[in-house]
Parts: C-alpha cells; sequence; structure tokens
C-alpha cells in the first residue's frame, strides 16, 4: 500500500462524504478508492468510518485521524514544493486585480520591469474599484487599501497614502472654505461610493484631537480619478489620496483644504488568499511590488480635466 496516497485518498472522501464523490474529484475508480481506505484501516487497526447503506460518516477516531493527517499531508506538499521552487522559473499566468488610482499610477508602471526580469509570467491585471472575491472569481492577487476584512487571507503591507482636502477656486469662490470638520455640513462634498453604504467617513487630526465625519455628499462616484474630475468641474469638495490631485494642485487646478488639519492616511496591501505554498510566479511579484513602494511623483492621469 502507497500509505501516502492511501491517506490522500482517505482525507477527500471524509471531506466529500461520499466513495463516488471522492473517486470523481481524484480521477480513479470507486473501487480504487474503497480498496486504498480499507487498506488504511486494515494497516491502522481501527474503523476510520461508518458505512450504511445510505451514508458515509467519520468515526471519532476517523475525525481525530483527517484532522492529524491533513496537517501532516499539508507540510508534506509544502516541502515539495518549497525543494521545486529552489530550481523553478516563475512562469504562468498570474490574474492581478486592482484598484483604479493604484493600478492606474502604480502597478501599471511595475509592469514592463517584471515582465523584463520574468518574461515567463502572464500577467493578466483587472482595474476596478467593485468589490472582488479573490478566490471565487479566481484571482492570484489583489492590490488594495484599508482594513483587511477577511482573516482568511494573507495581506502584505506596500506603503502609506495620505487622503488629503480639495476643491477648485471656482468652487471656493461660489461657496467659501470650510475651516473646520464641522462646517463640511454646509458644503457640496463628493464621496467614494462603496456597496450598501450610505456617505463616508472621513478623519481629521488637529493638536491631538481626532474628529471622524461621516459625510453623505451630493454625489458618490466609484473611483478617485473621477472625484477628481468633478472637482475641477467645480462640482464640490473631494477627499482623495495625495497623489491624484498633487499635479492639479500644483497648476492651480485645485487648492487644499483645511491645511491645519491632518488627514487621514491609508495602508496600500497585497491580498492573497491563504496558501500553505505560494507560487514561485506570485511570490517573485509581490517582491516586485515590496521592491517599489512608491507612486511617481510626476504621475498624473488625464482624466477629463488636465488643461
Amino acid at each position: 500500500m502507497d500509505q501516502l496516497t492511501a491517506v490522500r485518498t482517505f482525507i477527500r472522501v471524509a471531506d466529500l462524504g461520499s466513495f463516488a464523490a471522492a473517486a470523481r474529484d481524484l480521477g480513479v475508480s470507486t473501487s480504487s478508492v474503497s480498496r486504498l481506505v480499507g487498506d488504511l484501516e486494515d494497516h491502522l487497526g481501527v474503523r476510520l468510518l461508518s458505512r450504511t447503506t445510505r451514508r458515509i460518516g467519520l468515526t471519532e477516531a476517523g475525525d481525530a485521524y483527517r484532522e492529524e493527517a491533513r496537517g501532516i499531508v499539508d507540510a508534506f506538499d509544502q516541502l515539495t514544493e518549497r525543494a521545486h521552487e529552489h530550481a523553478a522559473t516563475p512562469s504562468g499566468k498570474l490574474r492581478v486585480t486592482a484598484t483604479v488610482a493604484l493600478g492606474e499610477s502604480w502597478v501599471v508602471s511595475l509592469l514592463p520591469s517584471f515582465h523584463e526580469a520574468y518574461p515567463e509570467v502572464f500577467i493578466e491585471l483587472d482595474i476596478t474599484d467593485r468589490m472582488v472575491d479573490l478566490v471565487s472569481e479566481g484571482f492570484d492577487l489583489g492590490v488594495r487599501t484599508g482594513i483587511l476584512r477577511d482573516s482568511s487571507m494573507i495581506a502584505k503591507r506596500m506603503m502609506s497614502i495620505d487622503y488629503i482636502l480639495c476643491a477648485s477656486p471656482a468652487y471656493i469662490a461660489r461657496c467659501g472654505t470650510p475651516e473646520t470638520p464641522d462646517d463640511l455640513d454646509h458644503h457640496a462634498c463628493i464621496v467614494y461610493q462603496q456597496p450598501n453604504r450610505e456617505g463616508e467617513l472621513w478623519w481629521f487630526e488637529c493638536n491631538g484631537e481626532r474628529i471622524t465625519r461621516k459625510v453623505r455628499g451630493i454625489m458618490s462616484i466609484n473611483n478617485a480619478w473621477g472625484i477628481r474630475d468633478m472637482m475641477i468641474a467645480g462640482a464640490g469638495i473631494g477627499f482623495v489620496p495625495d497623489f491624484v490631485v498633487r499635479r492639479d494642485i500644483e497648476a492651480g487646478r485645485l487648492v487644499r483644504l483645511m491645511t491645519g488639519w491632518d488627514a487621514s492616511a491609508d495602508e496600500v496591501h497585497a491580498v492573497y488568499p491563504s496558501k500553505q505554498h505560494i507560487p514561485a510566479k506570485l511570490r517573485a511579484f509581490v517582491d516586485h511590488l515590496a521592491a517599489n513602494r512608491h507612486i511617481r511623483p510626476d504621475y498624473q492621469f488625464d482624466g477629463l480635466f488636465t488643461r
């Protein structure tokens, strides 16, 4: 008996609750699955599965054995993968998703150098601000900001980005300048669109005092560049990453507001599903992002209003 194969087979039967389902999953016959599990039970001298004409279940010994065996099999697979990676060159398709602001201003700029270093890796980059389920949609990696809510994911911190409050000279001439967070209640704010939420939280600090404001806004847009364009058009006040509006402020198209208050910062993470072993192509890309933890200071998305 190949004991490792028998253990793998038992785990699949236990997970799927059926010899036939495990056979389909493993690409072997049902009789082979049944024989391997039976041989394993004989080898161990204990019944792992309780069998009836209608269902298969785990015995108490089987339940304990499955959990211990799974850890051993995972450790063996990880050891094997590490050995392979020593000689492996990163290759194959890598599916990456990034927010519009980070994708346009940072991730895209790193693709040429990554391709030069790893020409056998095909990057498929999806730039979107919608909520993406990495696992169900088949992505290897997500580049995102904010708090990681899914504890099953691994998040590697890349950098911190500052948010600032700004508006166009035309808006300020028409509506005045807010001096404190309380003044925002009387201004036209443009907020970031978030699923199942009304409004957006904006954070400010002044002399050690931290103020949080839930801003409902006059409109919501699902990416920072759209908010930037509406601000330049004079529609209202926005709260966006500094790199989105840096050159617009330098050119006078936008004016920074409430400079006595420090706006919030946000963390940028490379997020990927938790795995016992990480493919070489994914490890290489995460390392490439980490080695280039900055957004080009001269970057500016053209948008609708640049000149």
